[in-house]
């Protein structure tokens, strides 16, 4: 939302969602590249050319629709320079996470002034409804940076918003701590924020507009033959998200699926493309649906010699992650090893982080760590029913070590670990083996191609 243009789409949608008598609740992310900067600036207190950019972004944005925000900005000044001297004066998580939330506080005020000269619209603020939920057990980075709100209904909420105007705007990533701090959602948490609120709602619908159509069977940018999802169910769509396929969040399909919202992705750019819905009810098609990637993966390789047969082993390697405060996404275990694969950025396992659970583990067993790896997910309902067609992707390997095979308990996914740089003629291979083409069947399931999506809008 970082343009006039994208801004009068805004309105249009929401002019035209009024004239057909909706209420709505729009929950907004911090402009293009913000967040970026305040998590330079978090890093770097003591620099003021980051600050001076943020600032500049939203005093340019405002000079293109025709507002006037200098009061806005005075006030967010005021707030992260104090953000800022609280972080050089006590590093830590907790003041991380009230630096990074102006971006949306700062987007969303001058999206409310911007929509207030057409449209009867009030500012809200997320963080007097979210409220997330005390885990003890995750490490202080993950509970403030990463936090979990419990999904559900709110009947008091939606009368209390009904004596308010039609319209409300508010900011996605972020909620309150037990104590009225700021606390955030994870990155990508706007959309997570927009489910918990349309549950809170008993929402209609959950529309998320993006920078494109919605999921496809691969990331577009790497691969333009792949097709667009016209509809899978959260199961589906949870898998995907939690295997790295970014236009959406796993925790968002978890709000969403507890309280029965109906999600649709929509490309603000081409409003005119259908899109993919996300719901109970979908196509009962089997099959690999998307193939993903999780990048920043670390593989851990525990040796010990005689693990199925010391009582008690694997119990004592998972009691360090789990105070350490780390997530395992992936296990696979034979007589002698156990490999355990995690993701730094979902645990914000920086080199220190990360060293320290080697040393804790090495205590225990032998350790090798591979730092640097790229899971490959193969996801869709009934997936063991393409494994006969894996043929053409396992040559892969012939040039290549193959580091993990795992395969989901559910039979959603097949997840494949290799070093980073192997992955892209994986991909390749993979969507060109299991991945229907456009002149194929399944129509209730796959659309165009990102080719013919751009070919068709451009």
């Amino acid at each position: 939302m970082a343009g006039r243009r994208q801004w009068e789409t805004i309105a249009a949608i929401v002019r035209a969602q009024r004239s057909d008598g909706y209420r709505l609740l729009l929950v907004c992310s911090a402009l293009s590249g913000v967040t970026n900067l305040l998590e330079t600036l978090s890093e770097h207190p003591d620099s003021q050319t980051p600050l001076a950019e943020i600032l500049q972004i939203h005093s340019a944005l405002a000079e293109q629709l025709g507002i006037n925000i200098d009061s806005r900005l005075d006030e967010a000044e005021q707030h992260l320079v104090h953000y800022l001297e609280q972080i050089a004066r006590t590093p830590g998580p907790e003041w991380k996470a009230a630096l990074l939330a102006t971006g949306e506080w700062l987007s969303t005020h001058l999206g409310a002034q911007f929509l207030q000269q057409s449209l009867d619209v009030d500012w809200v603020d997320a963080r007097d409804v979210l409220e997330v939920l005390p885990e003890p057990d995750r490490s202080p980075a993950r509970q403030w940076l990463s936090a979990t709100c419990e999904p559900g209904r709110d009947s008091s909420l939606s009368q209390r918003w009904m004596e308010l105007r039609p319209v409300l705007i508010t900011q996605g990533f972020v909620a309150r701590t037990g104590q009225d701090k700021t606390a955030l959602l994870g990155r990508g948490g706007s959309d997570t924020s927009a489910a918990l609120l349309a549950g809170r709602l008993g929402a209609e619908r959950l529309e998320i507009w993006t920078d494109v159509p919605g999921l496809f069977s691969a990331d577009p940018r790497l691969l333009p033959q792949a097709r667009l999802l016209r509809e899978v169910d959260y199961d589906e769509a949870l898998e995907m998200a939690a295997s790295g396929a970014r236009v959406i969040q796993s925790r968002c399909i978890r709000a969403a699926s507890a309280t029965g919202t109906p999600v649709m992705i929509r490309d603000i750019h081409h409003c005119e493309v259908e899109g993919t819905r996300i719901s109970k009810k979908a196509s009962a098609s089997t099959g690999v649906k998307t193939i993903t990637c999780q990048h920043n993966m670390a593989v851990i390789l525990l040796q010990n010699l005689d693990a199925r047969h010391q009582v008690g082993f694997l119990a004592q390697v998972f009691e360090i992650f789990r105070r350490l405060g780390i997530s395992v996404d992936l296990v696979a275990t034979s007589e002698t090893t156990t490999t355990v694969a995690v993701n730094r950025d979902a645990n914000h396992l920086g080199a220190d982080e990360l060293g320290t659970l080697v040393s804790e583990l090495a205590e225990r067993c032998s350790v090798k760590l591979f730092d640097n790896c790229v899971c490959v997910n193969l996801v869709g309902r009934g997936i063991r029913t393409s494994l006969a067609r894996l043929q053409p992707i396992m040559v892969h390997f012939e040039q290549q070590p193959l580091l993990m095979l795992s395969q989901s308990a559910n039979d959603l996914c097949l997840s494949i670990l290799v070093n980073a740089g192997n992955e892209n003629p994986l991909l390749r291979s993979a969507h060109d083996a299991l991945i229907p083409g456009v002149d194929s069947g399944l129509k209730d399931v796959f659309g165009d191609s990102w080719q013919q999506i751009r070919a068709a809008y451009d």
